[in-house]
């Protein structure tokens, strides 16, 4: 049996995670002959335990604590007494160490790492990986947005623990030219599309929360009534740049909801990111946000808003999308499940990861920055989705295989990597 160990992705909280995670795994187990087991590395350890039934996956903590103070200290160790001949004492070690250093590969499916502007996040990016090399263990980074590399610190981390990556996989164009920029090594790293365009329903491998049935036949019937169906996907992390750049994300997206009703649409308003019921947690979790926008609606528009809440999985958000005529979200891996689906989708974000993938298939002009004002310019864009919906299905429709071929790249470099260490 051999090991792979994966790490920057959770089943628990972003629902994105778990669909590039749930993917990995999936699509790995069909590429690869033979058995394979996965040792997942997640800061919910957990959570991520209790919603995984599955003996052919560990869980085992990677927590920014866990991380200094266990992993690194002690993979320093482990690498220590094997140079003095000293293996013996290695069973005595954590399992998560001893399941790491038995790993083919390790597997970072972090959606964004080493980014301009993110600083405090330098550390816990070098961590995740750190560990893994001092063992010996190739780092392969699916693909992910990096970059720009403009800040001393950040330019000088990426250099070094990216060019110390056995393979590095570029999210798009943008990400592509930084790293260009950055490693000298041109073999390095190369393209590929995100892992969750192979996502599959079946690959999901936590358990889902009741109830959606009857949310989704609300849906069906304002459908019946008539009602286009726009799909809205709010974010946390918009929400908290909002507050800190001094204006209220809820009120707009208040605004936003009751300007689509207005005009006539109903709404499925709906997370990305879900940590049970527990509102006094933000940290990826949209349903208090959710909750607070849905709070704020009149009753005259909230009659015509259906609000999903609960610990959705990955599968069941993908249900919601498949629900709707159109998307308007913050959320990258909404954008992701919409483009796969071919439903047509314009986006509110805050980093290049969006439109060096909306880009792949000819959606640049539905990219609108959180920082602008007013919720027009987006009702516009959702306006002309809905009028030009049958045409960018059909354009997204027609991209969609090559890019879930380059997103497949990785998925072959990991099997030929496994077999190369046999």
């Amino acid at each position: 049996m051999k090991e792979i160990s994966i790490i920057g992705a959770t089943f628990y909280g972003n629902r994105g995670a778990e669909a590039m995670l749930s993917t990995t795994i999936g699509r790995l187990r069909e590429a690869c002959a033979g058995d394979l087991h996965f040792n997942v590395f997640t800061y919910y350890p957990k959570s991520d335990g209790d919603l995984i039934d599955d003996s052919r996956v560990s869980v085992y903590s990677s927590t920014p604590a866990y991380l200094v103070t266990v992993l690194f200290p002690v993979a320093i160790l482990y690498r220590l007494f094997g140079a003095l001949r000293l293996s013996f004492f290695h069973r005595f070690f954590p399992q998560s160490i001893l399941s790491l250093a038995r790993s083919k590969v390790l597997i970072c499916l972090a959606g964004v790492s080493f980014v301009e502007g993110r600083t405090k996040f330098i550390p816990f990016n070098i961590a995740t990986i750190l560990p893994a090399m001092v063992l010996g263990v190739p780092v392969v980074k699916f693909s992910q947005a990096m970059g720009p590399f403009k800040s001393y610190i950040n330019r000088v981390a990426a250099r070094i623990f990216l060019g110390r990556c056995r393979q590095v996989f570029t999210r798009g164009e943008t990400t592509h030219a930084y790293l260009r920029d950055l490693l000298t090594a041109s073999e390095r790293y190369q393209r590929a599309d995100d892992a969750a365009f192979l996502f599959k329903s079946e690959d999901c491998l936590s358990q889902q929360v009741a109830g959606l049935e009857n949310k989704l036949s609300e849906l069906k019937v304002l459908r019946q009534s008539g009602k286009t169906i726009v799909g809205v996907c709010p974010s946390v992390v918009i929400a908290k740049r909002a507050e800190a750049a001094g204006w209220d994300y809820h009120q707009r997206m208040q605004e936003l909801i009751s300007g689509l009703v207005e005009k006539g649409y109903a709404v499925a308003l709906y997370p990305n990111a879900t940590r049970g019921e527990d509102m006094d947690k933000t940290h990826n979790n949209d349903l208090p946000l959710l909750a607070e926008i849905e709070k704020k609606l009149s009753s005259d528009i909230s009659k015509h808003v259906v609000s999903f809440s609960g610990s959705l999985n990955a599968a069941q958000i993908h249900q919601i999308i498949n629900a709707c005529d159109v998307q308007a979200v913050s959320r990258f891996h909404a954008m992701v499940a919409s483009l796969a689906s071919c439903i047509p989708v314009m986006v509110i974000g805050w980093s290049h990861k969006y439109l060096e993938v909306m880009e792949r298939f000819g959606q640049q002009d539905m990219v609108l920055d959180y920082k602008k004002g007013s919720v027009e310019p987006v009702i516009d864009c959702v306006d002309r989705l809905i009028a030009e919906r049958t045409e960018r299905a059909q354009k997204i429709s027609n991209a969609l295989p090559a890019v879930q071929k380059l997103s497949n790249v990785q998925i072959d470099y990991i099997t030929h990597l496994l077999k190369s260490s046999s």
